[in-house]
Order: C-alpha cells, then structure tokens, then sequence
C-alpha cells in the first residue's frame, strides 16, 4: 500500500462511528490525566484525604488484594458502598481520583450516547434499541444490580 498516493479511497466512517470514538478518545485522555495527578494531590495534602494515603499505597505495592486494602484504610466496604464513599467524599483528593476511576471504567456508556443520537438521525432503530441495551447493562453493573 502506497501511503503517499492521494489518489486511493478510503472507506467512508459512520457518523456515529466518529462521535463513539471521538468521546472515547478525550475522556480516556481526560482520566489517564486525573489518574496521574490525584496520587500527587492525595500525597501532598494526606490530613483531607478521608483514606490514610499511607496505609492505601503500602497495602497496594506490597499486592495485597482488594478486601485487605480496604481494610488497611480502615473503611467498611459493603455491597454499593463504592458510590455512597464516592459521593460523600466527591471534594476531596481521595474523590478526585475515584472520580478518574469512574469516568474512566464508564466511558463506554458516555460515548454510546452521541452514538445513539446519531442511530436516532440516520433511522437505524436496531443499532439504538442496542446500544441503549449496551447502557443499560453498564448502569446497571455501576450501581451493583448486575
């Protein structure tokens, strides 16, 4: 393939194609920045953190597991404690960075909405009732119901 000949066709992208990718792209930007930035926020002001930042990074590089990091933070959590701890907690750099963590693992469910606005312009209602599908499985397994 000849990368310099102008002259070849390429294929034509669906619309909702660009808008899925595009919101994709910028949020996962968007997130892998946070996530580079809320551990320098968390560790230069550790006393608003509502997690001992301390006790969280060490329990984590020495590959405890889940349940035993929260337990080295010394928080309960339960079944949907994630949203009620995230919520709570939204202000502080501990939220800051669980705020990456929850647009980041949900980016999927944001970009498919210009996604099906465009299904919605073009008439293609399979394409919608699945993507809103899609969404819906994704609520439904941020909130814990899944």
């Amino acid at each position: 393939m000849d990368y310099f000949n102008m002259d070849e066709k390429y294929p034509v992208i669906e619309k909702s194609q660009l808008h899925f990718g595009l919101v994709y792209h910028w949020i996962l930007i968007i997130t892998c920045l946070i996530s580079l930035i809320a551990p320098v926020f968390i560790l230069m002001n550790p006393e608003s953190s509502f997690l001992d930042p301390y006790a969280v990074f060490n329990a984590v590089f020495e590959g405890r597991k889940a349940s035993e990091i929260w337990d080295a933070a010394g928080v309960k959590f339960g079944a949907n404690g994630f949203w009620k701890l995230f919520i709570k907690n939204i202000i502080t750099p501990d939220g800051f960075a669980v705020l990456g963590i929850v647009a980041g693992c949900s980016v999927t469910l944001w970009a498919l909405i210009p996604a099906v606005w465009q299904f919605i312009i073009k008439k293609d209602f399979f394409f919608v009732f699945v993507s809103i599908f899609i969404i819906l499985l994704i609520a439904l397994a941020m909130l814990g119901i899944s």
